[in-house]
């Protein structure tokens, strides 16, 4: 490990020596990221004896280095470790069940790497190639279907492996290529780590690294921003996407969605909606057809005190019938994001384990009427408050396994949930938010089951 961390400084010292010699610019930073995390019946809303409550603290450090040669070429790297510790009673499960520990001392992985080149011989083109995140800029709408692309490690990272082509046809109009590929763990670039139950079949770890995707998958994305007016954004898109077989996935498959996003807005009024047709097949021959969208709209009350911007909208995503051969049910792809809330999104772990392993955040079988409300009630404070109402599109037929106490299989009725979030920026370099959500379950679930809890406090410093 010593070893390791000496390149990784020399890495960093070779590249600022680089960029000191040749480069523009050169803005090195980190950021330090505390969070205590607290689940009250999260995963099984109390029906079983293996999910205890859990109280954790997660501590991710990143280090990186932003450089710019020129105007047409610049690089980025950054480094991420995210150790956990657990109050308890949740203990993490080391070396094939013979130790336990409250202490995960994580990896340390090459977060970002990539490389910019801007209008090669003077076309209409960016392109950024190697390991890269789709946040913040390069953020591709709501982050519906393309989100985070490694679901195994949490909100620790975010990247894809992918190559991506920018073509920028007029002002306010241009289109993405991008290939992307993600292994199931990390054969691309080296990390540390303790290889915690290790060639377990369906552990967290696989061959002394963790695991960031149940299996092995492709993808290939076209997508279309058109910008016709300040009102109107519309913004077309086409992703391919191959799952392989694995010992969390018992078959591939081959997917195509075709989507269309946009946003209209009209003064203080807005309507923004997105919906997506999926088909393909698995690789057994069983075919896949399904639908998802969501549709809001809002006002932001500006001559209002603290500002308030009401949001009323709702989400469809188709589930699997039962009594068919196909697969209707929707497919998030590589969103893997909170998208209505977060709560939820751990709950529905026990429904897509066959599909997608043990990672929360695959969206499918969901109706949602959800409301909204943000408010500033002072400088640098954001308030949002959300109830969200939420059924399934079809019912469940779990009765066998760990989790067979936890559904009705009858009714379609996932409850409803409420939602309180706060995000203080204190200044430049330190902001802080707190999250609070209560789930009251419904008639698709059993009559064991209880309310849920979550709440995740955060304090982030940035250099």
């Amino acid at each position: 490990m010593r070893k390791f961390i000496w390149l990784i400084l020399m890495l960093f010292l070779f590249l600022d020596l680089f960029s000191f010699c040749y480069a523009f610019t050169n803005e090195p930073g980190a950021a330090i990221r505390l969070r205590q995390e607290i689940w009250d019946k999260v995963i099984d809303l109390g029906t079983t004896e293996t999910q205890p409550e859990r109280n954790f603290f997660r501590f991710r450090l990143q280090l990186w280095d932003n450089m710019k040669f020129n105007d047409n070429f610049g690089a980025y790297i950054r480094l991420t470790t995210e150790p956990k510790y657990n109050n308890g009673p949740y203990e993490l499960t080391l070396d094939r069940g013979t130790n336990r520990k409250n202490f995960d001392q994580d990896e340390l992985v090459i977060d970002n790497l990539y490389v910019d080149i801007n209008k090669p011989f003077d076309l209409p083109v960016s392109l950024r190639i190697g390991r890269q995140d789709f946040l913040g800029s390069e953020f591709y709408g709501e982050g519906f279907l393309i989100y985070d692309g490694t679901p195994g490690d949490g909100t620790k990272t975010f990247y894809f492996n992918a190559i991506r082509a920018r073509i920028f046809i007029t002002k306010g109009h241009s289109v993405d290529l991008v290939y992307m590929s993600l292994p199931k763990t990390d054969i691309y670039l080296p990390s540390i780590h303790p290889a915690y139950y290790d060639k377990d079949p369906g552990g967290l770890y696989k061959d002394h690294k963790k695991r960031i995707a149940a299996s092995d998958e492709q993808g290939f994305w076209i997508y279309g921003r058109h910008k016709f007016s300040e009102s109107i954004l519309i913004e077309p898109y086409y992703i391919y996407k191959t799952k392989d077989e694995s010992d969390m996935i018992p078959v591939g498959s081959h997917l195509n969605t075709f989507g269309l996003r946009a946003v209209f807005t009209l003064g203080d009024n807005f309507i923004k909606g997105e919906i997506a047709k999926q088909f393909g097949e698995y690789k057994n021959g069983n075919d896949i057809s399904a639908l998802g969208g969501y549709l809001y709209i809002g006002r932001t009350f500006k001559n209002c005190p603290w500002t308030p911007t009401l949001e009323i909208g709702g989400a469809y995503l188709s589930g699997d019938k039962p009594n068919t051969k196909k697969d209707e049910g929707f497919d998030s792809l590589f969103s893997w994001a909170p998208q209505w809330n977060e709560l939820l999104l751990y709950t529905y772990l026990p429904e897509t384990l066959s599909k997608v392993g043990p990672f929360p955040g695959f969206w499918t079988n969901q109706i949602a009427l959800i409301t909204k409300v943000k408010f500033v009630p002072i400088k640098d404070l954001n308030i949002t408050l959300s109830y969200q109402h939420l059924w399934a599109d079809e019912k469940t037929n779990i009765t066998t396994g760990t989790f067979r106490n936890m559904f009705s299989n009858n009714g379609r009725d996932r409850g409803d949930l409420w939602m309180f979030v706060a995000k203080y920026k204190f200044n430049e370099k330190i902001d802080g938010f707190f999250q609070l959500e209560h789930l009251l379950p419904g008639n698709f679930y059993s009559d064991k089951a209880r309310n849920a809890t979550f709440m995740r406090i955060q304090l982030q410093y940035k250099i």
